[in-house]
């Protein structure tokens, strides 16, 4: 399985259209029915709002077959978000940002400013 868009192939592909199967970047794709159902390719967005579908030479899967490759893609995912958990440990965690509770005049600081309003 390709994991570039098909119509951007320097893209990655995100997402793989519920109706052709194929993998397409988050350019090419739509979500009618909202974030929890697989996207629509623009095309076959298209053709499921009534618009003639356009010779693309790219045949749709069976439904078996997309089936398996949104499951291979939700199992990548959650294997990517495993190995992120666990690469992450306090070495990596920012520093403790200590200049903000800083009581320093901004008079002393370099570059510093100090707003003063009138009749202070």
């Amino acid at each position: 399985m390709s994991f570039s868009c098909v119509k951007h192939p320097m893209t990655a592909g995100e997402y793989i259209c519920g109706e052709c199967g194929h993998q397409y970047c988050p350019e090419c794709v739509v979500f009618p029915f909202g974030a929890s159902k697989p996207p629509l390719c623009i095309t076959c967005a298209l053709e499921m709002g009534g618009v003639r579908r356009q010779a693309t030479n790219r045949p749709k899967l069976t439904r078996k077959s997309i089936r398996q490759r949104l499951a291979l893609q939700r199992s990548a995912a959650a294997e990517r978000a495993v190995i992120e958990e666990t690469t992450i440990d306090s070495a990596d965690a920012p520093a403790e940002v200590t200049w903000i509770d800083d009581s320093t005049e901004a008079d002393d600081l370099p570059g510093g400013w100090k707003q003063s309003y009138p009749g202070n």
